[in-house]
């Protein structure tokens, strides 16, 4: 084990809005996976089980929101952009495996599955703004890293050229991207500070290197701490510190997400996770990420949260029920769970049972459009 290595523990308080817990997960797999709270009332399925017995074909894939029509070769994939998306939290990409590190195998084997089961990596900012540009049937996957770990991003030399070394997170991810370029090239790295990857004497080369190649770079605050035990000075310090940082080598650069170490989430001065200033030092979060065990939600859904979005732990080991693999195969058990691209960025599409849970102000720019199914 790395000296460094940090274990995050959620340390989530009961008030924060959660889809459930980890035994409520497992029960809920066994009942058809209704885990979102949003099941259509019996009359309601009635409603619109008749329109579609008594709607001419010609007309079953059509909008029945704003204009546009979904062609029939789009409904066999059955488009919900209101669905469930993972966001994956890894820590450490290393030796051995354990509830918090991945092996390179293993972390090439998670990458593997996710695009055999149809999953397409999209940035964490691309998400929360709802820029989910993806082929028409696939589902967007993003993918996090806590701590700034060796394993994430490391360089060795070769013939007196500093590279990456094949078995970090970073190396694994661009060869994939090689073979599978369909697949994406996207991730976020939370760091914290004095040395974010663990080789100092690289720190602004690894972080140019991230942000040429799209890579996010994220908050975690600047020393790793517990921001549910701060008052207000103290995160905002925390937080305007560690841009402050990310800046003096990388100027300019946006920090716009944060990660909570330990999971820990303040019960007063909460506001200031998406925005505050410190010594003259300003930061703005658009999105700030849990520790938690679930999927979360597209910004076009009414139970989008950018201050409390959760994630999934990429791992097989003291998972609870709740880990990378049990939702896969709860997604393949209620694929009408999982967000499905329609394939047209300018369109959210998704059933008309799932209107009522419409974001508006999510939309943007888009189009909202609905099928009976």
């Amino acid at each position: 084990m790395l000296a460094t290595a940090v274990s995050c523990t959620a340390d989530h308080y009961p008030d924060l809005e959660e889809n459930s817990s980890p035994t409520d997960q497992r029960e809920l797999k066994e009942d058809s996976g209704n885990n979102n709270n949003y099941e259509i009332p019996e009359n309601e399925q009635e409603k619109h089980a008749t329109e579609r017995e008594t709607m001419p074909e010609e007309e079953k894939g059509a909008a029945l929101g704003k204009p546009g029509t979904i062609l029939p070769e789009l409904m066999q994939h059955k488009p919900n952009e209101l669905g469930e998306v993972m966001i994956l939290m890894y820590h450490e990409i290393g030796y051995p495996e354990s509830a918090w590190r991945r092996t390179p195998e293993n972390f090439r084997l998670d990458l593997e599955n996710l695009y055999e089961q149809g999953y397409r990596a999209i940035s964490l900012m691309d998400l929360v703004r709802g820029n989910i540009d993806i082929p028409a049937g696939t589902s967007p996957v993003v993918l996090t890293f806590d701590d700034g770990n060796k394993g994430n991003f490391y360089y060795l030399e070769n013939n007196g050229e500093l590279e990456p070394a094949p078995d970090c997170a970073v190396a694994i991810m661009e060869k994939f991207y090689q073979e599978k370029p369909d697949f994406g090239l996207a991730a976020t790295f939370f760091i914290y500070y004095p040395s974010p990857f663990r080789q100092t004497q690289y720190i602004e080369k690894k972080l140019n290197y991230l942000a040429t190649r799209g890579f996010e770079i994220g908050n975690h605050t600047f020393g790793h701490t517990n921001l549910a035990q701060l008052n207000a000075s103290e995160i905002q310090r925390e937080l305007a510190q560690h841009v402050q940082a990310t800046q003096e080598y990388l100027p300019g650069y946006e920090v716009n997400s944060l990660a909570l170490p330990y999971g820990g989430f303040p019960r007063e001065n909460q506001e200031l996770l998406l925005e505050g200033s410190y010594e003259g030092v300003a930061y703005r979060n658009e999105a700030v990420l849990l520790v938690g065990s679930n999927p979360g939600f597209p910004p076009f859904h009414q139970k989008f949260n950018s201050s409390r979005i959760p994630r999934i732990r990429a791992s097989e080991l003291e998972t609870d029920g709740v880990g990378l693999y049990d939702w896969l195969e709860y997604f393949r058990q209620n694929p009408h769970k999982r967000y499905i691209s329609d394939g047209d960025p300018h369109y959210v599409t998704a059933p008309e049972t799932l209107r009522e849970f419409l974001r508006n102000e999510g939309l943007k720019d888009k189009e909202a459009r609905f099928y009976l199914n």
